[in-house]
């Protein structure tokens, strides 16, 4: 897809390949459903099948790689922002900032077990002193 840097199709790649469980390369039903209830978004099965539907306009069920990045790579920035200050959310538990624990039960709820190396690193990418404010989890996102 134009318009997007090679480090953009790298994490394009890298989201789909977390969702992607079954490492079927295709997304379907029961992969977005494990990680819509980790993420504690409390989608039915339906808003999933829905959600399936739209991102392929087909009734096949699975998202390929190409529907996926076609489909999320336009947002415009107050939906960007909307999904930042939800993610932000789930990940803080309602905080203020997210530490370092907040990470780990974060990557764990996903299936992602990390080192302490590992979230070193991803808090050191923001510059921070150990607990990640929002405008320092934006930094850290590159947006």
């Amino acid at each position: 897809m134009s318009g997007l840097t090679e480090y953009e199709k790298r994490e394009f790649q890298s989201g789909f390949k977390l969702l992607d469980k079954d490492k079927d390369d295709a997304l379907t039903f029961d992969d977005l459903k494990q990680q819509m209830t980790a993420l504690k978004f409390g989608f039915t099965d339906q808003q999933i099948i829905d959600l399936v539907f739209v991102a392929t306009g087909s009734q096949d069920g699975q998202i390929k790689y190409d529907q996926f990045q076609a489909r999320f790579v336009h947002k415009d920035q107050g939906e960007l922002e909307q999904e930042i200050n939800k993610a932000f959310e789930i990940i803080a538990e309602d905080n203020e900032k997210i530490s370092k624990h907040h990470l780990r039960d974060f990557f764990l709820s996903i299936g992602q077990a990390t080192t302490d190396e590992e979230l070193d690193e991803i808090m050191g990418m923001a510059g921070t002193n150990g607990k990640l404010s929002k405008d320092e989890f934006v930094k850290m996102l590159h947006i």
